[in-house]
């Protein structure tokens, strides 16, 4: 009798630990399935994103091959079911800089208003310049063969004509930020022209041009909107007016029209859960074989702005 006691002490000390590490581990258990399950809900919602980016892209290459291009790219495209939705942005590449003909003066200031410091934008400007023309004289900031062969996976540059944006991702100098958020979005390899149609030129474009100030870019854009929309004459007045330059008016003067367009096709899902595609068409003809795919980039980066 007289061990009573503090057995019943001991055993009462065993029973509250035994229901704190119970008390633990179902604590534990509750949490990991929680977490296991926002993953799978994620998951769904990722998958669900990714199917209505595609289901837009495949509506503007419907709508590309059977109804005239001008009237695709003022249509408001979107669709959505349940709380997964799309919405689908449809550019003329005859409306971005072709980098196989911008000059070397345009190329330059096109870099320091993407944000490139002088040396940078320099030092960016010369390796594309290297990088399409059919030499290996190295300029003065700028890259050839030698030097692409001693990194360490070797590179020759193309020497010729850049066939596609993505190629600037191997030349010297240039990121993956600012290829991402300024050069593909701004440039392109099938404007046939050192000028651009400032009708079909998104706003991050119009705003790196030289000589062209942000109050036109602010009337070209609102311009744009009105019925009728703004006219090659209406630029003219804006020089006079200190807002373009003569170098900028050129520009925006517009080339041959080009019948490659890229189709942005933002999907969502979810609590916010997007899925961007990117990819570059051409369109030939009319019917579903008049379209064809000439690039694809998945998982494209979110924009911001225009």
């Amino acid at each position: 009798m007289k061990g009573t006691r503090p057995d019943r002490g001991v055993a009462l000390l065993l029973v509250l630990w035994a229901l704190v590490l119970l008390g633990t581990l179902a604590l534990g258990f509750s949490w990991s399935m929680r977490t296991e399950a926002m993953a799978a809900r994620n998951g769904i919602d990722e998958t669900l994103a990714l199917f209505q980016a595609r289901t837009g892209v495949n509506r503007a290459v419907a709508m590309l091959a059977s109804l005239p291009a001008d009237n695709v790219m003022e249509t408001t495209i979107a669709g959505e079911d349940g709380d997964a939705s799309y919405e689908v942005r449809v550019d003329s590449e005859s409306g971005k800089v072709d980098v196989n003909h911008v000059s070397e003066e345009v190329l330059l200031e096109m870099l320091k208003k993407g944000g490139l410091p002088e040396e940078e934008a320099e030092e960016v400007r010369d390796a594309i310049l290297d990088w399409r023309d059919a030499d290996d004289v190295p300029r003065p900031r700028g890259a050839e063969r030698a030097e692409y062969g001693r990194r360490t996976e070797p590179i020759a540059p193309r020497n010729g004509k850049i066939r596609g944006i993505g190629e600037l991702m191997f030349v010297k100098g240039v990121t993956k930020e600012i290829h991402e958020a300024f050069l593909s979005r701004v440039l392109t390899a099938h404007g046939n022209s050192a000028r651009l149609n400032f009708l079909r030129a998104p706003e991050i474009v119009l705003r790196s041009l030289p000589g062209v100030s942000a109050e036109a870019v602010d009337r070209i854009v609102a311009g744009r909107r009105e019925n009728p929309p703004i006219s090659a004459a209406d630029l003219a007045p804006m020089v006079g007016e200190g807002l373009l330059t003569a170098q900028g008016l050129a520009l925006l003067s517009g080339g041959s029209s080009s019948r490659v367009y890229t189709i942005t096709a933002t999907g969502r899902a979810g609590n916010d859960v997007t899925h961007v595609l990117r990819c570059l068409v051409e369109v030939s003809g009319s019917g579903e074989k008049g379209v064809k795919m000439l690039g694809w980039l998945d998982k494209a980066p979110r924009e911001e702005g225009g």
